[in-house]
């Protein structure tokens, strides 16, 4: 299975709103919208990553559940075997 990669885009600029074609008036409270918007996107950003550490955590636990379920089934294929043997007599 591949790994999915989540990589945020650098250079991507907001979109404009209404509000930010009103004009210069108002270009602290734009600035602010950036900077909260940023803070949004990186917290977002970060949660994506604790679920995809989350999902790597379970795909190794379910590897090493296939892994002992197929020794298991080898170990009791060779006691079935064995146990034939011993009942055939030779």
């Amino acid at each position: 299975m591949t790994r999915p990669t989540f990589t945020r885009p650098i250079n991507q600029q907001p979109a404009p709103d209404a509000d930010q074609a009103s004009g210069a008036a108002d270009q602290p409270s734009i600035q602010c919208k950036a900077e909260s918007a940023s803070v949004q996107t990186d917290a977002l950003w970060q949660y994506l990553r604790r679920i995809e550490s989350g999902l790597d955590q379970i795909e190794a636990r379910i590897d090493r559940l296939y892994i002992a379920l197929g020794g298991g089934t080898v170990l009791l294929a060779a006691i079935g075997v064995g146990s034939a043997f011993i009942v055939r007599g030779g």
